[in-house]
């Protein structure tokens, strides 16, 4: 499990100075942490983006004012027409208290099927997980190098030690299917043979 440190400035809250902030390339932010008063901080619009436009799961430090403070992003607010970073949440996590978290599903290797012929469909790219921060994996790969046409994995097939799979388990993950050609193919012999 990776982390970025984040260096961050203590600020004042209010509308006005958040959009000085943003003026000076800076972006507000707020930590929230169970049983602690927010910290409210501003931090760089670039060292902000590797945390924001990622695609894998990271803890993040935030130093401010002299702490740091470990946390993960759990909010982040768009400008609806320029796309860019307005203001982040932050939320504190501590190591041995799971949390919930979407960590993205990573589909690695060749599938058998597809090998045949077959084609792979993706369905699910994020699972819905409960983790100690500290254990949480950046991805969970999904090998899929022995799937076989018309074979698929579910939640209920992944096995990551001390990650809490909270989606269905029947929920589908990636599926081979036979190329249509063949599909028809079979229809049409299974046609002859019934006409026989």
């Amino acid at each position: 499990m990776s982390q970025i440190v984040l260096q961050a400035e203590a600020r004042v809250p209010g509308q006005n100075v958040a959009k000085k902030l943003r003026q000076d390339e800076r972006v507000p932010g707020v930590y929230y942490a169970k049983g602690q008063d927010p910290v409210h901080f501003s931090v760089s619009y670039l060292a902000l983006r590797p945390v924001v436009h990622t695609a894998k799961a990271k803890t993040v430090k935030l130093e401010v004012a002299g702490k740091d403070m470990i946390c993960i992003l759990k909010d982040v607010t768009f400008d609806p027409l320029t796309d860019k970073i307005l203001h982040v949440d932050m939320l504190g996590v501590k190591p041995g208290e799971k949390i919930l978290v979407k960590i993205p599903l990573h589909v690695s290797g060749l599938a058998q099927g597809v090998r045949e012929g077959g084609t792979l469909e993706h369905v699910l790219h994020k699972a819905n997980v409960k983790v100690d921060p500290i254990e949480m994996p950046e991805v969970i790969e999904v090998d899929v190098t022995s799937l076989g046409r018309g074979a698929a994995i579910h939640v209920s097939d992944l096995n990551v030690p001390g990650v809490e799979f909270l989606d269905r388990p029947s929920a589908l993950v990636v599926a081979c299917h036979a190329p249509k050609v063949v599909e028809k193919a079979e229809e049409t012999d299974t046609k002859k043979k019934g006409k026989k």
